[in-house]
C-alpha cells in the first residue's frame, strides 16, 4: 500500500482514518472506523465511486473540527 497512491478505495480510506487519528488525538482507530463506515453510506448506489473518499474526508473533517470547537471531550466526536 502507498499513501502517494493508493491502489483502490479501501487503501484511500485507510489511511484516511489514520490521517483522522493524527488530526484528533481524541479519536481511536475503531471510532475512526466506524465515522468512515456511517458517512460512506451516504455515497451508496453512486455510480462513479473516484471521488467518494475525498468526500468523506471533507464532510468528516468538517464535522469533526465543528464538535471539537464545540467540546472537545472524546464523546462528543462520536455523536452523530
Amino acid at each position: 500500500m502507498s499513501h502517494v497512491n493508493p491502489e483502490n478505495e479501501f487503501e484511500e480510506l485507510v489511511y484516511l482514518a489514520e490521517r483522522l487519528c493524527a488530526r484528533f488525538p481524541a479519536l481511536d482507530e475503531q471510532s475512526a472506523f466506524r465515522l468512515i463506515a456511517d458517512e460512506l453510506e451516504s455515497f451508496d448506489g453512486v455510480p462513479l465511486r473516484a471521488y467518494v473518499p475525498v468526500l468523506v474526508e471533507n464532510n468528516l473533517m468538517r464535522r469533526l473540527r465543528a464538535q471539537r470547537t464545540v467540546a472537545p471531550d472524546r464523546g462528543n466526536l462520536l455523536a452523530s
